[in-house]
């Protein structure tokens, strides 16, 4: 004779389970980052190359090319200390952007711009943009494969500070979240 037992606990068991498989995962993010060689001086351009390991060119692949759609991307410009009122302008992907680059280009990312100086001793401000549009331009545009490097190229906007300002950035970082 079979107990009555069991099957309530298998069956609370079953719902258990079934009720974990239909819940959707939380999002992780895969990111990459790297330091520029050198500060910004006047009308020089900075690229950063970033070498995107195989995570993050699949997480590249996947991204729509309807910019509506699709996971957050995000840019970080960490640590920077520019004099105020200097604007920088942000490119992707193209490391010959000048200050004369509109920013109606495929590959502009965004601007940063410092409304004061920064205070002695401070470490400087981070700035987050969102890259997601730029880079589903590109990748619509066939303007950026899978396995490439990314560049993030920062340039001074012409006369937002003295020619001959330095100005340093500690760290770039790029992060798509995934599902």
């Amino acid at each position: 004779m079979l107990s009555r037992r069991p099957v309530p606990l298998l069956l609370a068991l079953g719902l258990a389970f079934v009720s974990l498989a239909g819940r959707a995962r939380p999002a992780a993010a895969v990111s990459i980052e790297g330091a520029p060689l050198a500060p910004i001086r006047g009308s020089v351009p900075v690229t950063v190359v970033i070498h995107a390991p195989y995570d993050m060119a699949r997480a590249i692949r996947k991204l729509p090319t309807s910019i509506e759609e699709g996971p957050v991307v995000r840019l970080s410009i960490e640590r920077v200390k520019a004099p105020g009122n200097a604007t920088i302008r942000v490119f992707i992907n193209y490391p010959t952007a000048t200050a004369d680059t509109p920013a109606s280009d495929f590959h502009y990312v965004g601007s940063l711009t410092a409304f004061e100086d920064s205070p002695a001793g401070s470490p400087g401000d981070d700035y987050l943009l969102d890259a997601g549009r730029a880079l589903k331009r590109l990748k619509k545009g066939e303007r950026l494969l899978p396995g490439d490097n990314v560049a993030v190229t920062l340039v001074l906007a012409p006369e937002t500070a003295a020619a001959d300002v330095a100005i340093p950035i500690e760290r770039v970082a790029l992060s798509i979240e995934t599902q």
